[in-house]
């Protein structure tokens, strides 16, 4: 800077976008172009590497910083002056297989009744349109260190259009509640995965705070998917590696909750959004796969604790110890199961320390 100016002159990247996104939208990152200039590019750099470099890890074909946007998820109520919304997540609470026909009810009746002085909430739809409509979900509240508590079911279809005539056809006597679902409505264009693509493993992790991790095998993900319901969409706070490394599977995934467990020995704290901070934070550790004896014993160590977790994380939510991971026909479990997450995930790495040698071990 000049003595004769109280600025700087400063040049450094630009970000451009290859198209137009709404305010509400999940950026995708392959639409994002930087074009380089000469000034000032060490400080902007960490900024451009994450924004424009393609990630990568040894051993994963995809890396996600974040799944996708879908809305309202479960009461669409974001701010303390809006109101509450039919969320898309549903409960499946019976069938009457004679008739061909399905009850559901959104996962937040309860609040939806209390807020506008509803008797009940539910709509019946015949078995086919349900499941042109439907998708599998996991959003962060479900992903816990080592294991998923449950997957839940929401209302989706990658046509907009057809999503808000069934909507409005199903909740069309609910209209107060409705127009606020319509109002926050956003699906993605397809979803994250489909049952075409099952032999895969798919390590998940948080996009806020305490990036915990658990892996879905492609047995679990092929008895997903071969079920009526045969699509699967992650929320966009959830992120995700998709290898087809056993392996390279469980190392990420025990890496992931290393490094958070780490985090809390240290005594340190986490940020809000983590999306992709986590995959840099592995590579700047140095804790990349490179099939080395060690690590191929920490996967070992990693399968082993995820086969047993689940049980004790399911019993530090009062939860049944023969809890499905999934059902179709779930007579109202998964609403009750909504209610009683939210324990921290410190509380469940305490919970499974005091189970789990292997974790121990591994660490």
């Amino acid at each position: 800077m000049s003595e004769e100016s109280k600025y700087a002159d400063i040049e450094c990247f630009e970000l451009r976008t290859k198209k137009d996104f709404d305010k509400d939208e999940r950026l995708d990152l392959s639409q994002v172009e930087v074009s380089f200039v000469e000034q000032y590019n060490e400080a902007i750099l960490p900024l451009i590497e994450y924004f424009s470099h393609s990630s990568e890890l040894p051993g994963v074909e995809k890396i996600k910083r974040q799944g996708e946007l879908i809305r309202p998820q479960f009461s669409g109520r974001r701010k303390k002056h809006e109101k509450i919304a039919i969320g898309l997540v549903t409960s499946i609470i019976s069938h009457d297989a004679s008739r061909g026909v399905f009850k559901c009810k959104p996962l937040n009746e309860d609040e939806l009744k209390e807020f506008y002085k509803y008797s009940r909430v539910e709509f019946e739809v015949l078995q086919s349109e349900l499941f042109n409509n439907i998708s599998w979900f996991i959003d962060l509240s479900q992903v816990y260190p080592f294991s998923v508590i449950r997957i839940f079911k929401i209302l989706y279809n990658p046509d907009k259009k057809a999503l808000e005539s069934f909507l409005k056809t199903m909740y069309g006597k609910y209209s107060e509640a409705l127009s606020e679902t319509i109002g926050h409505l956003k699906v993605p264009e397809k979803p994250s995965i489909d049952s075409s693509n099952t032999d895969i493993y798919i390590v998940l992790h948080r996009c806020q705070r305490a990036f915990v991790s658990s892996v879905l095998t492609p047995r679990i993900i092929k008895e997903l998917l071969t079920q009526k319901i045969n699509k699967l969409i992650f929320s966009n706070t959830v992120a995700y590696l998709v290898t087809s490394n056993e392996n390279v599977a469980y190392y990420y995934s025990i890496i992931l909750n290393y490094l958070v467990h780490s985090v809390k020995v240290f005594g340190g704290q986490f940020i809000i959004n983590q999306y992709g901070r986590p995959v840099e934070a592995i590579r700047t550790a140095g804790l990349e796969w490179v099939n080395e004896d060690w690590q191929v014993n920490v996967a070992k160590l990693s399968k082993q604790i995820h086969e047993k977790a689940r049980p004790v994380v399911l019993s530090l939510f009062k939860l049944p110890q023969n809890l499905p991971l999934f059902e179709v026909i779930d007579r109202g479990k998964d609403i009750e199961i909504k209610e009683k997450l939210g324990e921290r995930s410190e509380q469940a790495f305490k919970a499974l320390q005091n189970n789990l040698p292997e974790l121990y071990e591994a660490f």
